[in-house]
């Protein structure tokens, strides 16, 4: 996804999944600006090679601790989990658990069911309970 965070102006921001790149979409994410927030998130979850990083910002925006988090971030945070399936063909199972948690909520329920069926498609395994290792 081209957009407004390869190399910015000077160069701070540097290439998709270096860390000045994640510094200045996440701060974007955890910004008030919410057209902003939105554009950095979709960035972040099309264009960071680390999946473990995209689910870590994920999570985050769907903490509800986090609840400085706007609710339309919010929201496509849930749809985001989705597009993690679908690029990366895994979902972990803390963000599984985080986005099951949601089914019930009356205005992420759809979004999160949604996303669990696009985990079904594109990462079924992420969805079989966890067995223990003995």
């Amino acid at each position: 996804m081209a957009s407004e965070y390869g190399t910015p102006p000077g160069g701070r921001a540097g290439p998709p999944g270096s860390p000045g790149w994640r510094d200045a979409l996440t701060a974007d994410v955890r910004g008030t600006d919410v057209a902003r927030a939105t554009r950095a998130l979709l960035a972040f979850t099309y264009d960071e090679p680390e999946r473990e990083a995209t689910e870590e910002l994920l999570s985050e925006c769907l903490d509800p601790a986090g609840s400085a988090v706007d609710p339309q971030v919010r929201a496509l945070a849930v749809t985001c989990v989705g597009h993690v399936a679908r690029i990366h063909g895994e979902v972990g199972p803390d963000l599984v658990a985080r986005v099951r948690g949601l089914l019930q909520d009356p205005v992420l329920g759809g979004r999160a069911e949604d996303a669990l069926d696009d985990v079904a498609s594109f990462a079924p395994h992420a969805l079989e309970p966890k067995r223990g290792t003995d």
